[in-house]
């Protein structure tokens, strides 16, 4: 980074009124990959997912521009942040500047630790060496990497790694950290969580590493990307007496924003694919799929369940023939039967589009898709434009934790979706669709 961005930052920090860990304010704020690294509401995502110890007296080691510092300050009794660099350390100071348990220094201090946390530029024998001496007889040590190549250090240290966690896309921002056993335990369930190769490492180390993350836990993973805080949650994949569950938490307890909220939810881990995944392989099946799901969200609204908004294919797992509702933790108090019907046909579509799946005619929109696979279950093709309308007030919601959110935030989410029901998509030329779809024309008809 550059002198000149490093100082932009710490300015930014200076002015910002809120600098919470979750601070929508900093998060929506960057205005490149490198602002936004150091600003988003996932900096601190490896350290949420480690049970902390409990009034833990803190070293970090390398604080640059706090994003750790801040979250260490909310959740632990003292914390001692080290960073040489007069302009960083300015920003951290600027970031926990509303904490009591923080000092930050360019210095190391002689005192016990209980939690310490390294960043790998500073991994040097000398300084894991001192970190050893002054560890208390539970302490545990992360160090944050992108290299395995620390751990013969670390060794050297008296700190060998107790236990070695991936983290994707990287430490600075993580979407998912995992141990390895899930990739041979869930495979499919670990492709879809990690959404690409791990580039960071956490290395726990020392007497406490064990208790840093529990032995029945496979993988946690966030939602923290494109959402405000108030839709921000966290999943743990656990192991349980008959196999595995999906344990999905807000990262805060918040008031629903228009009716539109997050909550909890438990899913037992099936290997199963989803509905989309089924149609790329089985186009034909489109007709059944969509019927059967349509008839699901029908029975599960029957049954009260709240979180409906969130029953669209891509969450329905297709578990030979039984289909099974994963991740619903949306909530949207004002949309009913119908309103989930037509955003899930949407969505589906864009989703389908996105996989060059089939349109209702040769280089077709993906708006003819939406409109095609909506008539298959009774749907007017007009119901596009509706559900289109409520699923860009529902993304502004999502994404700035306001109704009306920004002119310009409603404006690029608004000019996405015109885009994606404007682009082509290639049609499979497939007898099995047209059987298929000739199957249900008389269904159709009477709905």
């Amino acid at each position: 980074m550059t002198a000149e961005k490093a100082r932009l930052l710490t300015t930014l920090l200076s002015l910002a009124g809120d600098t919470g860990s979750l601070s929508d304010e900093l998060h929506f704020a960057g205005w490149d990959a490198t602002e936004s690294v150091a600003l988003d509401h996932g900096t601190a995502n490896v350290l949420r997912a480690l049970v902390l110890p409990k009034a833990a007296r803190v070293l970090e080691v390398g604080a640059g521009f706090g994003g750790l510092t801040r979250y260490l300050g909310e959740v632990s009794e003292s914390v001692h942040a080290v960073e040489a660099d007069p302009v960083r350390a300015a920003a951290v100071r600027f970031r926990t500047r509303d904490l009591g348990t923080v000092t930050v220094s360019d210095r190391l201090v002689i005192e016990t630790y209980d939690f310490a946390v390294v960043q790998q530029p500073y991994a040097t024998r000398n300084l894991l060496d001192w970190v050893r001496e002054r560890l208390s007889p539970t302490g545990a040590v992360v160090v944050l990497t992108s290299s395995r190549g620390v751990t013969g250090t670390l060794a050297a240290a008296g700190l060998e790694v107790q236990r070695e966690l991936l983290c994707s896309p990287g430490h600075e921002v993580a979407r998912a950290v995992r141990g390895a056993q899930i990739d041979a335990e869930l495979p499919r369930l670990s492709a879809a969580i990690s959404g690409g190769p791990a580039n960071g490492l956490a290395l726990l180390c020392g007497p406490g590493a064990a208790s840093l993350w529990p032995a029945y836990r496979l993988a946690t993973y966030f939602n923290t990307a494109e959402r405000a805080a108030f839709a921000c949650t966290r999943a743990d994949v656990v192991r349980t007496g008959e196999g595995a569950e999906v344990r999905r938490t807000p990262l805060v307890p918040s008031q629903p924003v228009a009716g539109i909220s997050v909550g909890p939810c438990t899913d037992k881990v099936y290997d199963a694919p989803t509905m989309v995944e089924v149609l790329l392989d089985e186009p034909e099946r489109v007709a059944e799929l969509l019927t059967g799901w349509r008839d699901l969200v029908r029975a599960e609204a029957a049954r009260g369940v709240e979180a409906l908004w969130d029953l669209v294919p891509h969450n329905v797992l297709v578990d030979g023939a039984t289909l099974r509702p994963i991740d619903l933790e949306w909530r949207n108090a004002g949309a009913g039967v119908a309103e989930v019907v037509e955003r899930g046909v949407l969505v589906l579509a864009d989703k389908l589009a996105d996989a060059g799946w089939s349109a209702a005619a040769e280089d077709g929109s993906m708006r003819d898709l939406a409109c095609w696979l909506g008539v298959l279950i009774g749907l007017h093709p007009s119901f596009v434009d509706g559900a289109t309308a409520r699923e860009v007030d529902f993304s502004v919601i999502g994404s700035s934790g306001t109704v009306h959110g920004t002119h310009e935030v409603r404006e690029a989410i608004a000019e996405i979706w015109r885009k994606r029901l404007l682009r082509s998509v290639h049609r499979y030329r497939s007898t099995d669709v047209d059987a298929g779809v000739a199957a249900n024309e008389d269904e159709v008809a009477k709905r």
